[in-house]
């Protein structure tokens, strides 16, 4: 009620001005006449993110007003004119607190306006002092697919073929959305965000101690498209490809000088088809045991979610934002298998044939809720988040095997799910006192209670029927919170910027087996403390390093002491000793800007204690058991490269690369071992502008073998490409994408240990052919339009929803 009639009170008060002004005309150079229906946006400086922005009138001035003092960048365009950049400063000293830009001449690119386009590229990847800002406005390789396909041509990320995503060799990492943490795990989260959402992702390899510690490698942070100049505005995508893939989404915004309101929602539905080789074989005594296998197998991935929310700004000082997200996710995995089984001590094989169906899915919701208040300064302000969530998870699996009659030799279901909820918070205050010296402190915590329970049947060929086996089958119970305090000083003196921050972390977890009655706890505390520095050389030259401690703690079925059947030749069992691991990470990093150019080398050490693998042995005769141990320390010492060079208008080229050593010691079933390997993957992004309208992108990768503590894993080569037409002034756009163009592409790996050996050969169906179809819809609130040379005037691309 209180929120309702704050609303009430607000609509029926007068109209809020900004405080701060930036006023101007702009006019044509060659005519001398005034510019009607230019676009003039206000950028922040020096991070390039948009303010405000507004039209013209028909004397060509404008009035634009902001919210704070600072530095600003002013932008002007128009279609078929140069763009126009000013940097400028607006303090509470300033002449009526208004910047006067005078006259802008703006100058024609050419006399036939129908033929031309102004293209705004970004470079790759912005450095700033404490992540990597990779801006994907470009990737039309990955336009229709998710964010994992973006993640292929990011730096410091590897993708293999089926999809998982590892940051720098490692997979354990965090997920946040626009700063947000997800209820999902990191894998999933990224699958469920369609990649034409996305504006730019944040690679944070060492966080500092204002963020959750949660994950060995570090955090990767989604940005999604918003909008900021008021009015109506929107996107949609539309995908389909071959081999029964399609989907589709949209965004969209309205905004007044007081409200923004926002929806969307997205669904895909995609077959994933393949073929799977495997040789194993396991000893057990005197007796070697021989399981080969070939098939095929299909996976489905599906995904649908909405979102809806508003952000009000009551005046320049606050901003109350409520949001909600609600999805439902299912995959099937469908696997026609041939087997062959012996021993050493036959003479004869038996081979039958196995057909597996497995089923996951279920639903999740979050509810945000964000208050900011800006104090005298727009450096100095308070942060307040909550967040609720509900998710709800159940898996199914049915395998059954069958001998050269046709006959159901054995058989078997495994049923898993439970639901879960909980609540996440944080405080944040930022106070600056001056250049060199400024404070950011907080607080940070979660809780969350989930049920999980699983059951196991066996095929009984008497009764044609399922019976349950009490033995495999348990139910449980999860409590966890963790709550924090964190502290950073931070400033810049001359040249010299610096952040220092200290970081405690209190966990309580809680497991109790209702089905035994057993019980697992971990209550402690950790510390974190982060380090980071850049320095400003002459000639857009600068420094970075930094350092910080990071803790992964074992998921909570890591744990789970008891056995669960993953099909008729695969058995999991938890480790409830397993301890979290702990990781020490240095950087030191060099960039070099020089006009569209630029050029970056960035070194890494990174040491992990305790670190936790999946181990598997010989379970039964032909049957492997997988498990959870802290198998020692590794160790990866690296170099990674980026060069972007534009050296034609028609021509954009990036090269990035990245170099390391890995080395993992320590003991594995009570045998020490020592592995290393020299790993290395190697991209080269290129776009070609054959014309004004027309692009092609050619993205060949490499990845090199790498090791784990039994496993290796072998390289590959593969190739994507897209060929995009524009429409419309960019309002309309048509890509075609290809990915894996010449079928290279393939996951070979070999697990060894003293009782066993196995080798596994997946491809996928390739190429993978795609056709995205987006539209954009800028409505603005003036209304105005003209036409000039046959063509629609209005604001352009970079003016609408953000890319």
């Amino acid at each position: 009620m209180l929120l309702v009639s704050s609303f009430q009170t607000h609509a029926q008060g007068r109209k809020e001005k900004s405080p701060y002004r930036v006023t101007g005309i702009v006019m044509d150079e060659s005519t001398g006449q005034p510019m009607e229906y230019a676009t003039v946006t206000l950028l922040n400086y020096p991070d390039s993110t948009l303010v405000g922005g507004i039209a013209t009138g028909v004397d060509g001035k404008f009035e634009l007003g902001f919210k704070t003092f600072g530095k600003y960048i002013l932008k002007v365009g128009f279609i078929g004119y140069e763009r126009y950049f000013r940097n400028f400063e607006v303090n509470e000293n300033t002449s009526n607190r208004t910047f006067q830009a005078g006259e802008i001449l703006i100058h024609p690119l050419t006399a036939n306006i129908q033929e031309v386009t102004v293209r705004a590229n970004q470079n790759a990847v912005e450095y700033k002092i404490d992540k990597k800002v990779v801006h994907v406005q470009e990737q039309y390789t990955a336009i229709s697919g998710n964010a994992v396909d973006v993640l292929e041509n990011v730096p410091s990320i590897q993708v293999d073929i089926e999809g998982n995503v590892n940051l720098r060799g490692n997979s354990n990492f965090t997920v946040l959305i626009d700063d947000k943490p997800t209820v999902l795990e990191a894998n999933d989260a990224l699958q469920q965000i369609p990649a034409g959402m996305i504006k730019d992702i944040e690679i944070i390899t060492n966080p500092s101690a204002k963020y959750d510690p949660e994950g060995t490698a570090g955090i990767i942070n989604i940005i999604t498209k918003k909008r900021t100049l008021e009015g109506m505005s929107g996107i949609a995508h539309l995908d389909v490809g071959l081999g029964d893939k399609y989907g589709g989404d949209f965004l969209l915004n309205y905004r007044t000088e007081h409200f923004n309101f926002y929806g969307g929602a997205d669904y895909t539905d995609r077959q994933y088809p393949g073929s799977v080789e495997e040789r194993n074989r396991s000893y057990i005594q005197d007796t070697t045991f021989f399981l080969n296998s070939d098939g095929d197998r299909t996976r489905n991935r599906q995904r649908l979610s909405g979102r809806v929310g508003m952000e009000w700004f009551p005046n320049d000082k606050n901003t109350l934002s409520i949001s909600a997200r609600y999805g439902s996710r299912g995959g099937e995995h469908v696997s026609t298998t041939t087997y062959e089984e012996w021993n050493n001590y036959s003479t004869n094989s038996s081979i039958y044939s196995s057909r597996e169906t497995s089923e996951r899915g279920g639903d999740f919701f979050a509810l945000n809720s964000e208050f900011s208040h800006q104090f005298s300064s727009k450096d100095h302000k308070l942060d307040l988040q909550l967040m609720y969530y509900l998710r709800e998870g159940e898996d199914n699996s049915v395998n059954l095997l069958r001998n050269s009659q046709d006959e159901i030799r054995n058989g078997q279901k495994s049923l898993e799910g439970g639901p879960g909820m909980g609540m996440r918070y944080r405080i944040n205050y930022q106070q600056p006192f001056f250049k060199a010296f400024n404070i950011e402190v907080g607080a940070q915590g979660r809780w969350g209670d989930s049920e999980e329970w699983n059951e196991m049947y066996y095929y009984n060929t008497t009764s044609d029927s399922y019976v349950l086996q009490p033995r495999f089958s348990h139910e449980s119970d999860y409590a966890n919170s963790t709550h924090a305090g964190y502290a950073l000083a931070k400033g810049e003196w001359n040249n010299l910027g610096y952040q220092f921050g200290v970081r405690g972390e209190y966990t309580f977890r809680d497991i109790r087996l209702l089905t035994t009655g057993d019980q697992f706890s971990i209550d402690r505390w950790d510390f974190f403390p982060s380090v980071h520095f850049s320095y400003q050389l002459p000639d857009n030259h600068q420094l970075m390093a930094s350092y910080s401690r990071r803790i992964d703690r074992p998921r909570g079925w890591y744990l789970e002491p008891f056995l669960t059947w993953s099909d008729a030749y695969n058995v999991r069992r938890g480790n409830p000793n397993l301890v979290p691991e702990y990781i020490d990470s240095y950087e030191i990093g060099y960039q070099k800007e020089f006009d569209r150019n630029s050029i970056s080398v960035e070194a890494y050490y990174r040491s992990t204690e305790n670190r936790i693998e999946r181990v598997r042995s010989v379970y039964q005769e032909n049957i492997m058991l997988q498990t959870f141990d802290n198998v020692g320390t590794d160790y990866s010492l690296g170099t990674e490269l980026m060069l972007n060079l534009t050296p034609f208008e028609w021509w954009e080229t990036s090269l990035t690369g990245n170099f390391y050593e890995y080395r993992v010691k320590g003991q594995l079933n009570d045998v020490d071992f020592d592995r290393h390997s020299f790993t290395w993957s190697l991209r080269w992004g290129q776009i070609f502008n054959i014309t004004d309208n027309t692009r092609l992108q050619l993205n060949p990768f490499y990845q090199s073998p790498e090791v784990e503590a039994q496993e290796k894993e072998e390289g590959f080569f593969a190739i994507h490409g897209a060929l995009r037409q524009s429409f419309m002034n960019n309002k309309l756009n048509l890509t075609l994408q290809v990915r894996d163009i010449f079928g290279t592409a393939r996951f070979e790996s070999e697990t060894d240990g003293i009782d066993f050996y196995s080798y596994r050969l997946y491809r996928h169906e390739s190429p993978i052919v795609m056709l995205n179809l987006t539209w954009r819809i800028n409505n603005y609130r003036n209304g105005r339009r003209n036409t000039r040379g046959g063509q629609d005037m209005d604001f352009d691309e970079g003016q609408g929803m953000e890319e």
